[in-house]
């Protein structure tokens, strides 16, 4: 799981797509879900759901604040 949050982050800081970081999250939500920490699962869900519309797109330094908590739990 860390190799793919990994890549969401490089993703988020060289090319910030809400897109194609809500689908990337939404993989990893997929193949790891028994790995994220339930307190942690509300906020993949925040960055999944930000292709259902501008009201959803999370500011890119929240982004990165997430993927980092992810990283370090």
């Amino acid at each position: 799981m860390r190799d793919a949050l990994i890549d969401l982050k490089k993703q988020v800081l060289d090319n910030y797509n809400p897109i194609k970081v809500s689908e990337k999250a939404m993989t990893i939500l997929l193949n790891y879900s028994n790995e994220i920490p339930y307190k942690f699962q509300s906020d993949l869900h925040g960055l999944i759901a930000m292709d259902m519309g501008d009201e959803f797109i999370l500011p890119k330094e929240e982004c990165i604040q997430i993927i980092d908590e992810l990283l370090a739990s």
